[in-house]
């Protein structure tokens, strides 16, 4: 009967832990996900980059880029000139857990603490959570669920209100389409 019951409660000790591992995270269930192929210029088209800037834009690219294609996740025009560039870009960051994406949105805090020279704002109304790199950097880093945006405003009038803009209709169109 002893030997019973210490079986049993070995059995329910050991689910329990079992339990408790990294899938246990209930915000998993129900976590916003970037789509399986996510293109950064569907959700930053230059039309809208265009408007930001109140000039022509022209699309970036590397030689890399042009050798091996562009990379779908990122999307980069310049408003500028070669000597002078204004960047207008987003990039998505999927990750495969929202505790990932929190730890890596997390981690570039500190250096874009530095980059910006100080200039680091927390930024609400916009995903689940976002700060703002200003100065030179005219960064936006927002978070929703599992997917990581990094939006760059360094053209316009209203850099911070126009990332927010960008951010927030990404994260629109990443949307499943309702059934």
């Amino acid at each position: 009967m002893i030997r019973k019951s210490l079986a049993c409660s070995a059995l329910l000790l050991a689910a329990a832990l079992a339990a408790c591992g990294p899938s246990a995270d209930p915000r998993e269930a129900h976590a916003f996900r970037a789509p399986e192929k996510v293109d950064a210029c569907t959700l930053f088209p230059p039309e809208e980059a265009q408007a930001i800037a109140g000039s022509g834009v022209s699309l970036l690219s590397s030689a890399y880029e042009d050798a091996q294609g562009r990379a779908p996740h990122q999307c980069s025009y310049n408003a500028g000139s070669a000597e002078a560039p204004q960047i207008l870009s987003l990039e998505v960051r999927p990750a495969k857990t929202v505790a990932e994406a929190e730890r890596r949105q997390a981690a570039s805090r500190p250096f874009l603490q530095t980059l910006s020279k100080g200039q680091v704002q927390d930024v609400s109304g916009v995903g689940d959570a976002a700060f703002w790199a200003g100065g030179t950097v005219g960064q936006l880093h927002t978070r929703k669920g599992a997917v990581w945006l990094v939006v760059t405003i360094q053209a316009g009038k209203d850099p911070l209100g126009a990332a927010r803009r960008v951010a927030e209709q990404a994260f629109a169109r990443m949307r499943p389409a309702k059934r």
